[in-house]
């Protein structure tokens, strides 16, 4: 299984993840939201940033739990942060409870620490080629073997404290032994994979889930004995494994010690010693703020506060030790450990669009010149350019550009308002908005005593059109009425198909004469227009019924009734006809 992989049915899409990737590595595409392992560095900034916790991490925590549960001989090594993330319980009371939760024993990393300081000591006394990158952090070398693998060759090739520490911790306790390894870094969980010496690596949130459940419970209100023991005291490591004398020999100016904390910091290095303009001799790499600042920290300290209490706790611890002994005194009873390592050319290779390709990918996200290429970040990429190459890799689409999402939403909710009052056979009004214009205007016209007619317009014998030529021909035939009506009439008015092959036109500020003469001149117009489809030409006749406003009338429904009461009297006078209704005078 992958060290980190979306947990089906939590995530949301929010893109938070995607947005604080430094290399891109999660594909975002029709709603499926992947981790890349070929791209990713592990170095968990998706982890924090996901607030739904959708990224799970793995096996580990199962492998760890069934080497307890079967009673296989179990060390846990715990990096130097574990003090504050578990503060504030105590060395000893962590202790205790690892031991209650099963484990045969507990280390910390400061054997480790310092044989690879003293191992870059030797590296940097013999080695004369500079600049050299010092890195112990599995997400700043993966970086370089897949993004920049031509920087392996400045690489001081020595092994991390963490496997420096399984390696002498199997050697101590046996082969026979599982290590599983407690650190702040995800990152660490790959670079485990390829050392036999380590069985398991978990955060410390992971890690503190594994002691609940053995246990049933995390304490601190226990008070534990404190045995005074001989300690390890640091010489030549400070925690990760940095040379202490090379902090002591330069300062904060020193040109010659370049520090860098963050992925993102990474990539002016690359220019820096490709062109010959990187003055620093060492150069310390490191994906975030230190381990410190890990994702798997699980805790809510500030970093000041953590880095104090893990400086405290380190200075109690020596300041009780009843001796304190060197790393070079412990040196030749510790077992023999290979130091090396290599580091490989794991370069991705990622396909790169032309320039045509990548125009015809900005159109399709209607960034159709510079002006519309926003860049605002929603997405992800830092230009709408590099979205287009990521959609082009196949890894993300135009699903999270959120003014491209914008505009198709907007574009959606006016059609929905349209498809709400339109008829979708004739693209005219539909009955329910006719009704809600018609109650409109007649209110108005009650209220201002202003004009306001009616029309209710029938298609003659359209039953023998549809028997005749079917109701597909009739469907034409309905469009084809319809864009007449449309045409001929002001932008004021309304045409409505009222339900079958009966349309409706309300006229405001029109009197009967005049709406008498509007059906006058729409009938004519139907009459001297024969319908073509396929091969078939259809004379379409109407009749119409018109009534107008009065002040009697108390509703809509009044005016329908007068106007389809005129509409029978124009059927029953042999169609082909405009009637008005009882009572209106039209000359």
């Amino acid at each position: 299984m992958s060290v980190l992989s979306i947990r089906k049915g939590h995530c949301t899409e929010c893109y938070a993840c995607v947005r604080v990737c430094p290399v891109k590595a999660i594909k975002t595409v029709s709603g499926q939201v992947e981790i890349i392992d070929e791209r990713c560095i592990y170095c968990g900034r998706c982890v924090l940033a996901c607030s739904r916790e959708s990224i799970e991490l793995g096996k580990d925590l199962e492998k760890a739990f069934t080497f307890l549960s079967t009673g296989k001989r179990t060390i846990a090594i715990l990096a130097p942060e574990y003090l504050a993330s578990f503060y504030p319980m105590s060395r000893e009371q962590l202790a205790f409870l690892i031991d209650q939760a099963g484990f045969s024993g507990f280390e910390d990393t400061i054997l480790g620490e310092e044989m690879v300081a003293r191992q870059y000591l030797q590296y940097f006394d013999s080695n004369n080629d500079f600049p050299v990158i010092r890195s112990t952090c599995p997400a700043a070398t993966m970086w370089i073997e897949k993004y920049y693998p031509d920087l392996n060759v400045y690489m001081a090739s020595i092994i991390s404290p963490m496997v420096a520490q399984a390696k002498i911790t199997k050697g101590l306790y046996g082969d026979d032994i599982e290590v599983v390894y407690v650190t702040p870094c995800i990152a660490a969980k790959y670079e485990a994979k390829t050392y036999d010496s380590i069985s398991a690596v978990l955060t410390f949130k992971e890690f503190k889930h594994l002691l609940i459940m053995r246990i049933i419970g995390l304490r601190s209100d226990f008070t534990i004995e404190k045995v005074a023991r001989p300690e390890i005291r640091r010489d030549y490591s400070v925690a990760g494994g940095f040379p202490r004398p090379i902090i002591a020999q330069h300062n904060m100016l020193d040109s010659s010690l370049l520090v860098i904390r963050g992925v993102d910091n990474l990539d002016w290095l690359v220019d820096a010693i490709s062109t010959g303009t990187l003055k620093a001799k060492f150069v310390d790499l490191l994906a975030c703020d230190g381990c410190i600042d890990g994702p798997g920290m699980d805790t809510e300290l500030s970093i000041h506060q953590r880095k104090h209490i893990v400086s405290e706790g380190c200075k109690n611890r020596l300041a009780k030790a009843s001796e304190q002994l060197t790393f070079d005194q412990v040196a030749p009873y510790l077992p023999k450990i290979e130091m090396s390592r290599v580091f490989s050319n794991k370069k991705v290779n990622l396909p790169m669009p032309s320039e045509s390709a990548l125009r015809e990918i900005l159109i399709e996200g209607e960034k159709f010149g510079p002006a519309d290429e926003l860049n605002c970040g929603s997405c992800g990429y830092r230009t709408c350019r590099e979205q287009a190459i990521a959609i082009y890799q196949g890894i993300a689409d135009w699903g999270a550009c959120f003014p491209f999402q914008k505009k198709v939403y907007d574009r959606m909710i006016a059609q929905l308002r349209e498809t709400a009052v339109t008829d979708g056979l004739t693209g005219l009004a539909n009955h329910k908005s006719f009704n809600e214009r018609l109650a409109i205007e007649f209110n108005r016209a009650k209220r201002y005593g202003s004009e306001l007619s009616l029309m209710m317009i029938d298609a003659d014998r359209f039953k023998e059109i549809n028997d005749s030529y079917g109701h597909i021909t009739g469907d034409a035939v309905l469009k084809a009425l319809a864009a007449i009506l449309k045409g001929n009439i002001r932008q004021s008015d309304l045409a409505a198909r009222y339900g079958g092959d009966e349309f409706a036109l309300i006229l405001p500020e029109t009197n009967a004469e005049q709406a008498f003469k509007v059906g006058e001149k729409l009938r004519r117009k139907v009459e001297a227009s024969p319908i073509q489809f396929s091969d078939n030409t259809i004379q379409l006749t109407l009749s119409i019924g018109v009534s107008s406003f009065s002040s009697e009338m108390n509703e809509p429904l009044d005016l329908i009734k007068k106007a389809d009461e005129a509409l029978y009297m124009a059927k029953e006078a042999g169609r082909n006809r405009t009637a008005a209704s009882t009572g209106l005078k039209v000359e």
